[in-house]
Formats: C-alpha cells, sequence, structure tokens
C-alpha cells in the first residue's frame, strides 16, 4: 500500500483533524478541533445567537473548551461588568470546567495547559491564538460564527493552504529576542503577504532560542497575515513539553519522530532570516510591516509612555531580559540604583499569575519597581486600548504590546511604537526611544 507523503507539519496535522463523518463543502473540509479557545468578549457575542439556535455543548466538546477571563480583567466600566457576567454564567451553565477567570492572557494560559498538544488543532476565539503554533500546533484564531460552530457541532470548515517555510539561522545577539525576530519576519515578507498561508518555522540557529522567544514569533505570524506560525519541533519544545507535564523529555522526542515519519519537507517559497548580525527591530506608526532598525530612526522621539506585556510579551523571559538589560545600563553609567526617566510611564504586565509568581520569587518586579515601573494584574489591558496604560491626545508609546494600529491604545492622535522589551526598557530609562546596542556594546 503506497503511503502518502505530506508536504509539510501543517498539511499532516490538517488531514488528521478532517472528520470522515461530514462531507467537504467545495475546497473547505469540516476539522474537528482538539482544543477550543474562548474569551471573555468574543463568547459573549456569540451567546444569544447560540441559545436562540437552540444549540447545546456536547460532553466531548466541553472537554475541549478552555475559556478564559483576561480582556475585561478586572471591567473598568459597567458595560464591561455586564459582558463579564453573561460569559461566566454561560460558562457555569454549560458546565465548562476549564474556565479561567483573571490568571491571566488567553494566549498564554493555553501554552501553559497541558491540554494544549504538539500536532493538534487548536481553535480560538482571537486571532493572537497563533502563538500556540510554537507548540507545533496548527493554531487558528476565528471569529464569533465560527467559534459558535465547534461549539455547537464541534467543526471548524477549513480549505487547505500552502505553505512558507521560514528559516531562522546564525545566533542572535544576548540583546535580540523574538519580538526582533518576529518583526524582521514581518519586515522579509510583508504585510499580507502570507494571507490565507501558513508559516512553518525552523529553528536552525546556533543557540536554539527560547520557547518564550518562539511564542513571541509565532504570536506575529497573523501580522504579515499568516493564518498559523508553526515551529518545527525539537529537543527545546520536547524540554518545555516535559518540564509543563512531568515527564521526561524522551517521551516527545520519540512523539516527534512517530509524528514525522512520512513527512517531506518541500516548500515553493522559502525565507531564510539570519539572526547573527541582526539590530534591534522597531516597527512605526501606523503600521505594523514597516519595520526598521531602532537606531535608523534618525531622530529623538520622546516618549510619554512605555508598556510591556500583553500576549506578545510579559513572559518569564522578557522579566530576565529586562533585568539583565538595567544591569548593563547601570554598568555602562555606574550607578547602582538608576531608575527611569522622570518623564516617562513605564506599564509592565506580566502575561499569567504563574509568570507573576515567578518574577516575584526571582525577584524581577522588585528591581522593576525600584527602577520606577508600577506592575498590573496579568490582563490585556493597554494592548487593546481597554484599560489600565490608555494614551491621551498626541501621546507617544514604546509597546511590546501585538498591534499598532491609529487609536489601537487610546486617543486617535496617538502613535504607538513597537519594539522588544529591552528596547523598550532601554527607552524608558533615557525618555526617548534608544537601541539597546547602546548599553550593550562598544
Amino acid at each position: 500500500m503506497e503511503i502518502k507523503t505530506y508536504n509539510s507539519i501543517y498539511q499532516k496535522i490538517y488531514f488528521n483533524a478532517v472528520s470522515g463523518e461530514l462531507e467537504p463543502v467545495g475546497e473547505y473540509r469540516p476539522l474537528r478541533p482538539d482544543f477550543i479557545l474562548g474569551h471573555d468578549p468574543l463568547i459573549a457575542i456569540l451567546i444569544d445567537d447560540f441559545k436562540s439556535s437552540g444549540f447545546k455543548i456536547e460532553n466531548q466538546i466541553k472537554d475541549k473548551c478552555f475559556f478564559t477571563a483576561d480582556h475585561f480583567a478586572p471591567p473598568a466600566t459597567a458595560e464591561r461588568a455586564n459582558i463579564l457576567k453573561k460569559f461566566i454564567n454561560f460558562s457555569t451553565e454549560n458546565e465548562i470546567k476549564q474556565t479561567h477567570i483573571f490568571e491571566g492572557i488567553c494566549h498564554q494560559l493555553m501554552v501553559e495547559s497541558v491540554k494544549a498538544k504538539p500536532f493538534s488543532f487548536i481553535a480560538g476565539s482571537d486571532s493572537h491564538t497563533v502563538t500556540a503554533g510554537a507548540l507545533s500546533a496548527f493554531a487558528v484564531g476565528y471569529g464569533s460564527m465560527d467559534i459558535l460552530s465547534a461549539l455547537a457541532s464541534g467543526v471548524i470548515y477549513e480549505k487547505e493552504e500552502p505553505v512558507i517555510a521560514v528559516k531562522l539561522t546564525g545566533t542572535p545577539k544576548e540583546y535580540i529576542t523574538g519580538r526582533d525576530l518576529g518583526l524582521e519576519i514581518i519586515s522579509k515578507i510583508g504585510e499580507g503577504r502570507a494571507n490565507h498561508k501558513v508559516l512553518e518555522i525552523t529553528d536552525m540557529t546556533g543557540n536554539k532560542i527560547s520557547m518564550d522567544d518562539r511564542f513571541a514569533v509565532s504570536n506575529m505570524a497573523v501580522e504579515c497575515g499568516a493564518t498559523s506560525g508553526i515551529f518545527v519541533p525539537d529537543y527545546i519544545l520536547a524540554n518545555y513539553l516535559a518540564e509543563r507535564e512531568s515527564m521526561s523529555s524522551g517521551h516527545f522526542k520519540n512523539l516527534f519522530k512517530e509524528f514525522e515519519s512520512d513527512i517531506d519537507y518541500e516548500y515553493n517559497e522559502k525565507y531564510f532570516i539570519s539572526t547573527g548580525n541582526l539590530s534591534s527591530k522597531i516597527a512605526v506608526p501606523h503600521n505594523f510591516s514597516k519595520v526598521i532598525n531602532v537606531r535608523d530612526l534618525g531622530r529623538d522621539i520622546k516618549l510619554d509612555q512605555v508598556f510591556i506585556g500583553s500576549c506578545a510579551c510579559g513572559r518569564l523571559k522578557d522579566f530576565a531580559d529586562m533585568c539583565r538589560c538595567i544591569d548593563m545600563i547601570s554598568g555602562k553609567r555606574a550607578g547602582k540604583n538608576i531608575k527611569k526617566s522622570p518623564g516617562v510611564r513605564l506599564i509592565i504586565t506580566p502575561s499569567s499569575q504563574k509568570i507573576f509568581l515567578e518574577a516575584m520569587e526571582r525577584k524581577y518586579i522588585q528591581k522593576l519597581v525600584e527602577f520606577g515601573a508600577v506592575i498590573t494584574n496579568p490582563s490585556c489591558g493597554p494592548c487593546g486600548g481597554i484599560d489600565k496604560g490608555i494614551i491621551g491626545d498626541g501621546e507617544i508609546c514604546l509597546s511590546t504590546s501585538t498591534r499598532n494600529f491609529q487609536g489601537r491604545m487610546g486617543s486617535m492622535t496617538s502613535e504607538i511604537y513597537i519594539a522588544s522589551a529591552v528596547t523598550a526598557i532601554s527607552s524608558a530609562y533615557t525618555g526617548k526611544i534608544t537601541a539597546p546596542e547602546e548599553f550593550y556594546e562598544n
């Protein structure tokens, strides 16, 4: 019997997820998600339609559900409190056991959960569900009607998409993070260039990038239009899963070999990203795909606010990187108790309570508070212009968050620059956008 050879990891996950009980609709095949992620505002949107249609969530689908309250966490207005209550009531009525209230940002909680598996199909109620691509999962963000379909019928219709290979090579400098790598990928591929395509990312770097950096890279796959950004599995992922699930890494390495046994890597489109000489990157307003080197801005840009957090950042490595950067600045400036610029508001948000507690235990929180930061509870907050860091008319914010659309964080006349946590701390210190190279080189 001839064995089917797939061109990519994505295709194998895709065909494994196809339901044999339902017929395709044209090019669209019915896929059964292994994991259904829902957050407070989007789930609340679909509840009325769900109930009026007489739908119910079957037990086998409930077991796949993972609901979080992270956007209105806690709610800042009565309107948002009502939305949150509607979401919680729906979760309770439908006995969704995995419902997490104010525990962190949904995409981070998702990758911390043992329910999010490698080689699975993950459907989420937010475009940045793609973050779980770092787990070698086909993770896709959907709108309310697709999530309603997943809850009511257990399937979402998807057509097979082309795959773009992204190869990361070289060894990045210590101040280059996953945020910089993601921005570089976007600058190479271009805005919307990967629409209706999947990125498959291979880490060929000298020291291998960390899982936290991989989450940041996969998170930004959607910003160049990609449906998902899947990392090819390796020992870094095996070690992460082993620690997360208290198992031997050998178990996952064997799983990887078994999964890849009939895969033939052939891509029509490839991008090679050389990380060795990469400089710190920044996306300028109001265009996420307009990416340049931080030191090529060409003028001083005074900041009103620096925000470090969101599902794109705010992980433990980001906290370690920020504290290391403070130490580097301290060494350059020969001062033990350096502080942020007095004119800058510095807001830092851990991505989850787990990260918050670990950062406290390692004394990262103490160092950052002494530097002048305010630490907020884990939530989406300023990233979507929700609360805890809205910016006003004409203000300029350097953010590590997901997007820099006009008015994204508040006033329509404000400006948002997107960069890494290392660039953000360097800039918070000087009061203007500053390349970390200033403190790490020479």
